[in-house]
């Protein structure tokens, strides 16, 4: 049962965070990314200090220096530099693109889980991941190919490091559940809010060098209401969530369900980019799903 509600945690977790394409898609055009990623987080922190402040304080003081270690790890790839990447490199190519990349999230989350956390991988998680990496080819329109006509190797480039990022902060959130010292109690929400901080810290220095105030000042309604969900939902929900499954999922497990990334992604941009779907990426979204299903079989 407890691994059934990580599996509910973890869909819900990259479910969100494939609308993280498209929410930053609608900004990157009018503010810089240093400042996308301050404000984003800002309105992350604002968010986990209105639902757990008094905990979180409280949570601060009992933290060992081996977590506060992972916590900056997990700010500086997760938010921090996920968001740098990932904005900086919309500017080069579109919401669906960028989604159809980040279908390598599996793959590389699953070369993490054998590299740090050392997991056995047995038939289930093996046959689950490849189907998980078929679907998402199809999904993509495999094959594909990097030409300036399609998309552009250097907006190619910037997304998949933001892939590898988030594939490397799920990593850390499975490690840090698995190396918590005795006494201490992390919760999901109050990680996600401790994690925003820190990635919040890191971006004053650059943000300060791009004199972005006045573009600040004109963004648009959409381009705000993009900034909260960014923030909020996809920041402080999403890695509450991904907290939550970490807890109770093994590394590969999570790696399988990152596939949903790019179906989130492509779907949310058909209905607010107006993209166009066609027969083999929806065969491609029901392998994705039929792949998880199989993850769910292992022990």
């Amino acid at each position: 049962m407890k691994t059934h509600i990580g599996k509910l945690y973890l869909f819900a977790a990259f479910a969100l965070a494939g609308s993280s394409v498209v929410a930053a898609r609608f900004i990157s055009a009018y503010i810089p990314p240093f400042t996308i990623t301050f404000l984003s987080l800002f309105w992350a922190t604002v968010t986990a200090i209105l639902f757990c402040g008094k905990k979180m304080l409280l949570t601060v003081r009992s933290l060992s220096h081996q977590t506060w270690l992972v916590l900056f790890l997990q700010a500086l790839f997760g938010s921090f530099l996920f968001r740098v990447f990932l904005t900086i490199g919309l500017l080069y190519i579109g919401a669906a693109q960028a989604g159809v990349i980040t279908g390598a999230t599996p793959a590389i989350t699953a070369l993490f889980t054998f590299l740090i956390l050392r997991e056995r991988l047995d038939v289930h998680a093996a046959l689950g991941l490849l189907i998980t990496l078929i679907g998402i080819l199809l999904v993509q329109g495999f094959p594909f190919h990097i030409t300036d006509g399609n998309m552009q190797f250097k907006g190619f480039i910037l997304v998949f490091c933001a892939a590898a990022c988030e594939s490397l902060f799920t990593i850390l959130a499975r490690k840090i559940q698995l190396n918590v010292p005795a006494g201490e109690n992390l919760s999901p929400v109050v990680q996600a809010g401790l994690v925003s901080i820190l990635a919040m810290l890191l971006c004053i220095a650059p943000m300060l060098f791009e004199g972005s105030r006045e573009a600040v000042i004109s963004l648009p309604l959409s381009g705000w209401l993009a900034l909260i969900w960014y923030g909020s939902i996809v920041t402080v929900v999403a890695f509450a969530c991904m907290f939550a499954g970490a807890k109770r999922c093994s590394g590969y497990t999570i790696a399988g369900f990152a596939g949903f990334v790019p179906i989130s992604s492509l779907v949310l941009s058909i209905i607010f980019l107006k993209e166009t779907v066609y027969i083999y990426q929806i065969v491609g979204c029901i392998l994705v799903v039929g792949a998880a299903y199989i993850l769910s079989l292992r022990r």
